[in-house]
């Protein structure tokens, strides 16, 4: 009776050590996965930032124009300006959250 309870324990060890080593894999990949996408989104970040530098210079032009297509052009450009705010405010806000996470561990 002893040998079959120790055949039952080492199968459940043997099955755990298993499943560790198939979650430990997968969290290392998804780790991965993770820092990718963090290192893309500080490029796009900086992107973003170039882009918004020249949109926020020509947006402040002044329009000599009452042409209603100057106008349009400029009303879009300031469209663009406060999308690419909202967008880059929203990264920002959500990786500040997760790195203040991570510091009070």
């Amino acid at each position: 009776m002893s040998w079959v309870l120790v055949g039952v324990l080492f199968l459940l060890l043997a099955g755990s050590t298993w499943l560790n080593i198939v979650t430990l894999k997968k969290n290392l990949q998804l780790s991965d996965q993770r820092e990718h996408l963090v290192d893309q989104i500080e490029e796009s970040l900086d992107m973003l930032d170039d882009i918004y530098q020249r949109l926020a210079h020509n947006a402040e032009i002044p329009v000599l124009s009452d042409d209603p297509i100057v106008r349009e052009v400029v009303a879009d450009i300031k469209r663009a300006k406060n999308a690419v705010l909202a967008i880059a405010g929203k990264v920002v806000i959500y990786g500040e959250d997760q790195n203040a996470e991570d510091g009070d561990e």
